[in-house]
């Protein structure tokens, strides 16, 4: 099974060539190359869904969006037709009232962030994906995010233990509080051999790990490969990270 955590950047004009809509064409191809069978996007708004949804027949995507009116950016859960079934699905806001559209913590950005959680079957085996976004400004927010994340998972495995991933764009580097917290809880990470991920299009002089994929221990206990996606061609670029794709024996 294949499982990849992609950010997928929104489109701004300030990208010039690597703007959402000159990357497309390249997003859809590598996709349709590697086959995955599940890809979490952050970054996801209405013109980017609609492009997916229309480049990828292969896939059903559910698309939950972050905003008051669950309008807005968001996060997109991709699965692969032929191979994955998606079981159940559930969204809810890193804040003090996690049902409340919109909500947020007093110490984070402007922004609301959101945890997207699927239930689905592959290779006849069920688990959980947790897909994330992290606040980009407050170490603070990012840490009560993930706690409220965490909580989830725990409530969740009580419920029902099913091996389960958690990944995303935790806009946090391996030293910092949501990562720490992460091993805390019993997390592994399968991402561990990525020196970095956000490259800023190539143009970061020092470039930093701020993606993941993490995993119950007995499901990184198994056989697994990650393998970062560096595609670029004529200066355009899948994204300004590097998707994470990792390959795992369920």
């Amino acid at each position: 099974m294949k499982i990849v955590t992609f950010n997928v950047r929104c489109s701004w004009d300030g990208d010039g060539i690597n703007s959402f809509f000159h990357r497309a064409g390249g997003i859809v191809h590598k996709i349709r190359k590697e086959k995955p069978d599940v890809i979490c996007f952050q970054e996801c708004t209405d013109k980017i869904f609609q492009w997916l949804n229309g480049g990828l027949s292969d896939y059903y995507i559910v698309f939950n969006q972050r905003n008051a009116d669950l309008k807005g950016e968001g996060l997109a859960t991709a699965l692969r037709k032929d191979s994955a079934q998606l079981l159940g699905l559930d969204a809810f806001w890193l804040s003090p009232t996690p049902n409340l559209p919109g909500s947020r913590y007093e110490e984070q950005s402007t922004c609301p962030r959101i945890c997207q959680s699927v239930l689905v079957r592959c290779e006849d085996r069920v688990f959980r994906v947790y897909n994330i976004h992290l606040d980009h400004k407050g170490e603070l927010a990012r840490k009560l995010g993930m706690d409220a994340v965490l909580e989830c998972i725990a409530k969740d495995r009580a419920a029902r233990d099913y091996p389960f991933f958690l990944l995303g764009d935790f806009n946090a580097t391996p030293e910092e509080a949501p990562i720490r917290s992460c091993a805390e809880f019993g997390l592994a990470e399968l991402t561990a051999p990525v020196d970095y991920t956000f490259h800023n299009y190539g143009k970061q002089d020092a470039p930093y790990k701020i993606d993941y994929i993490f995993a119950d221990k007995a499901t990184a206990a198994k056989e697994f490969s990650v393998t970062p996606w560096t595609d670029e061609a004529d200066g355009i670029w899948l994204s300004d990270h590097f998707p994470l794709a990792v390959e795992i024996t369920l």
